[in-house]
């Protein structure tokens, strides 16, 4: 005779509550500090496994730091780092790239439930070089990687410069995206707390606490994801996280009336990009340049129609990217118990950020380790 689904149901919770040796078990306090991409995914996935939440962040609102104002672009074709001195070992580019596509399809899931998502008509980006020569022996070492692509020259998707097309990258407003999944965070019961610059980690008798104007919070444990700013939190813990802040520049245009790129289109030679949302023109990038006249110039050059067209700049924004060292985020553990990091995530953050969320959760809640990410 079968069991009817109420009786099922109080099996299964007896079930589960005799595995655990009759003890209920104890809800985690997690404490973020920072409220960026990384904060909030790391946020969001904790969430989903039934933790308590508590985002702190020193300014007075989300995403208002590296996440501001990025190119869009969710790209694990771009997963090779800008800054790394020595070569990077094939195998660390190669887990940096597994961890990009697993985050674009957590990101794009995300994206469809929080209503923004869009179905672009021509998915993926493009990257423009000099000439056709080079755009192939880009294509060559990407090959090498295991990133596919195609090399294109079209008056309108590349502006008629040589190209290759990477079809499997997608690419959304990160600021729309961090500002709607802050307030379905708030819906689902997370804490967040800003306006908080002076905030500290302090080592204890049991692990580590974070203190802010005399008051202590109480956290089982608490994950830096304070992009450029998570140095600095940790060093006063005497823990070193090898990290280059790399300015980069963004500015926003009123969008044009007239034909553009319906993808977007990064430039090799200035580490730049030219991204058409749905109501704006943004030109955003390069690396440790004093203005965004570089920038400007390098786009003049590039699309001159287009720069042409523009009406004065909406926005100039400008902020640093937490580079790794190491070339690829660290995402993991420390030596304190209870402390974790998740950051050092340079160019990538928009396209690691839900893959790294939910590698950390289940390092918190399920122990798992994953070397490839670790500190140090």
């Amino acid at each position: 005779m079968a069991q009817k689904p109420e009786k099922m149901q109080i099996s299964l919770y007896l079930s589960a509550f005799i595995d655990i040796g009759g003890v209920m078990p104890k809800r985690l306090d997690i404490l973020i500090v920072g409220a960026g991409l990384i904060g909030l995914s790391t946020a969001d996935a904790l969430l989903s496994r039934g933790c308590g939440v508590t985002v702190i962040e020193a300014r007075s609102g989300p995403a208002r730091g590296t996440s501001y104002a990025n190119s869009g672009m969710i790209h694990p074709s771009q997963s090779r780092p800008w800054n790394v001195a020595s070569p990077m070992r094939s195998g660390a580019l190669r887990s940096v790239h597994e961890l990009a596509l697993t985050s674009r399809t957590l990101l794009q899931d995300s994206l469809i439930s929080l209503g923004l998502f869009k179905d672009n008509p021509v998915p993926g980006c493009y990257k423009i070089y000099p000439d056709m020569m080079s755009a192939r022996e880009a294509q060559k070492r990407y090959d090498e990687e295991g990133v596919v692509s195609r090399a294109v020259l079209d008056a309108e998707a590349t502006l008629g410069h040589p190209a290759l097309y990477f079809e499997t990258d997608l690419w959304g407003n990160a600021r729309d995206y961090a500002l709607a999944l802050e307030a379905d965070l708030k819906n689902r019961g997370a804490t967040f707390i800003y306006d908080a610059p002076d905030l500290r980690i302090r080592r204890g008798h049991q692990g580590v606490t974070a203190q802010m104007k005399g008051h202590v919070f109480q956290s089982d444990h608490i994950v830096i994801a304070a992009g450029p700013q998570s140095p600095e939190l940790l060093a006063a813990l005497d823990i070193d996280i090898p990290m280059t802040p790399l300015r980069g520049f963004a500015v926003n245009f009123e969008k044009p009336d007239m034909q553009l790129p319906f993808a977007p289109l990064m430039d090799a030679q200035s580490h730049s990009a030219m991204t058409v949302f749905e109501d704006q023109l943004r030109l955003s990038g390069t690396i440790n340049q004093a203005s965004a006249r570089p920038l400007l110039q390098r786009w003049c050059e590039l699309a001159p129609q287009v720069m042409r067209e523009l009406k004065p700049a909406t926005e100039i924004w400008s902020g640093l990217r937490p580079m790794s060292k190491a070339g690829r985020p660290y995402i993991g553990g420390t030596d304190v118990p209870g402390l974790w990091v998740n950051t050092g995530h340079g160019h990538m953050g928009w396209t690691l950020c839900a893959g790294s969320g939910n590698l950390i959760t289940k390092m918190i809640m399920d122990d798992e380790t994953d070397e490839r990410f670790k500190l140090g």
